[in-house]
């Protein structure tokens, strides 16, 4: 299957985009701060909260992150990104997640349920058969990633992107927490009910796409993370496996790795999807339950 130059390019950030567009939806109450500080040994450990996609009007950081960068040596990231192989998630996508010659997804889900996605598809110009082989989930991760261009957010201009192009410039380390891989496989191991489901959710987002991510985008600069995770814990609770596998799980697997951070000598910036440090079981909570206090960064009054 060959696919766009841009959405090979867009694949790379994989399910932060699906989580992004599914959790843009809520309805905001007023925070804080969408960067925290880590007082270790030696050191400080910046933990941001990123936006992977974005639009050109709204493309500039934060003052926090910005502080927060210009004072770290090193980046952590979901994916290290500076060393990654764009082709390698279509390489998973067009192999994993491609169903049998004999098989189409209109088989796995449905007439019906299949005549809905390709009507959704067909708004933003997606033709049904760059869906009609794929599996479920690689189907949603698709319409996503269209509908988030059509739409005006452009992964190149997420904060995942722009921090790694300055750290780049700048000569900074760039590590992962994960690979994309690890990440892709997420939805691969789902049931196909699970599957399905989130490929019906992904396509009824796609018309109110740009209107929610505007104001998850808004939320994301005055950190409002309050009404975000209200919201977002609804949608938990309707696929909770599905969502502990996406942020739960992961967030444990990432625990003692950014607690590893704390014993480095120099300081340590942390960019990962807001969405996981919201929750009982987001980063910050479990940094809590853990010892370790994260205290807001707030805008320097000048930048106000």
């Amino acid at each position: 299957m060959k696919f766009p130059d841009s959405l090979r390019r867009g694949l790379h950030a994989g399910l932060g985009l699906l989580l992004l567009a599914c959790g843009a939806s809520a309805a905001f109450a007023r925070g804080e701060s969408s960067v925290w500080v880590l007082k270790g040994e030696h050191n400080t450990v910046y933990l941001a909260g990123s936006v992977h996609a974005l639009p050109k009007e709204h493309a500039q950081l934060p003052e926090p992150l910005e502080r927060a960068y210009a004072a770290s040596k090193t980046i952590v990231m979901e994916v290290d990104l500076d060393d990654l192989d764009p082709m390698e998630a279509v390489r998973f996508v067009t192999t994993e997640g491609t169903l049998p010659p004999d098989k189409t997804l209109s088989d796995v889900i449905g007439a019906d349920k299949f005549a809905s996605v390709t009507q959704r598809a067909a708004s933003i110009d997606l033709p049904e058969f760059a869906l009609a082989k794929l599996e479920p989930w690689a189907a949603a991760m698709v319409l996503t990633q269209v509908a988030l261009m059509k739409s005006g957010f452009d992964p190149q201009l997420g904060v995942d992107m722009q921090i790694v192009e300055r750290a780049k410039a700048d000569h900074k380390p760039v590590e992962g927490l994960e690979t994309v891989l690890d990440q892709l496989g997420i939805f691969d191991e789902r049931s196909v009910e699970e599957q399905t489901k989130f490929l019906l959710e992904s396509a009824d987002d796609v018309p109110k796409m740009r209107d929610d991510l505007g104001r998850l985008v808004a939320a994301w600069r005055a950190g409002d993370l309050r009404g975000l995770e209200r919201e977002f814990l609804k949608e938990r609770d309707q696929a909770p496996g599905l969502y502990d596998a996406l942020l739960g799980v992961r967030n444990r697997k990432w625990l003692p790795q950014i607690e590893a951070l704390l014993k480095r000598d120099e300081d340590v910036l942390v960019v990962v999807g807001t969405l996981h440090y919201v929750g009982h079981d987001g980063l910050l909570a479990l940094l809590k339950a853990a010892g370790h206090r994260a205290v807001p960064l707030r805008a320097a009054k000048s930048a106000r």
